[in-house]
């Protein structure tokens, strides 16, 4: 059911992926390998988190600021090529959270999330993500090198994923009031 919150995380998660796309363009341009394919991206950081907290509607708030992107920087002529990849970009990291909740029985509601778990989660995700993009752009004709842009497509995925992650877990060691709980795995 849709409820006013759950437009919120939606508005909220698109805003806040489309700032940070933006940023890794202006900081990390001159470092992509091909256009959409970058050594560091750290939205992808954005997408696990997003969709670890808030689920569907984070998915669709990813897919929403993905589908706007495409549409100002990237539009080719061809709604079905940037819907595609939209779609792709928000509901990929849900496929992976699925996954891991099948395969390394991560707990829906995070309880008991450990560092190990957390970097098992991002390397699914940094796999899955990457390798749907590129067969979808590779069906639509946009990528030239498929195995060279993946590789570097998941290698920039799980370097972004792993600087937000690690970048979080220092602002929030920084949060007044915030103690890590020493019964849990807190090492990253």
């Amino acid at each position: 059911m849709v409820s006013p919150n759950n437009i919120l995380v939606v508005g909220l998660t698109a805003i806040a992926y489309f700032v940070l796309f933006e940023l890794n363009d202006a900081l990390f341009t001159s470092f992509a390998f091909s256009t959409g394919v970058n050594w560091i991206f750290l939205p992808s950081g954005l997408r696990l988190v997003f969709i670890l907290v808030f689920g569907v509607w984070g998915a669709f708030g990813i897919a929403l600021a993905s589908l706007i992107i495409n549409l100002l920087f990237y539009f080719d002529g061809s709604l079905v090529s940037t819907i595609g990849t939209g779609l792709i970009s928000g509901f990929a990291p849900l496929l992976a959270r699925s996954i891991c909740v099948d395969l390394i029985k991560l707990d829906v509601d995070l309880k008991n999330l450990t560092a190990g778990t957390l970097l098992k989660v991002a390397v699914v995700f940094a796999v899955l993500s990457p390798l749907l993009h590129q067969l979808w752009f590779n069906l639509r004709g946009q990528t030239e090198n498929f195995i060279d842009s993946t590789a570097v497509m998941m290698f920039g995925d799980l370097t972004g994923t792993l600087v937000i992650l690690y970048l979080t877990k220092f602002l929030l060691a920084l949060a007044p009031g915030f103690a890590v709980n020493p019964t849990q795995d807190s090492r990253f």
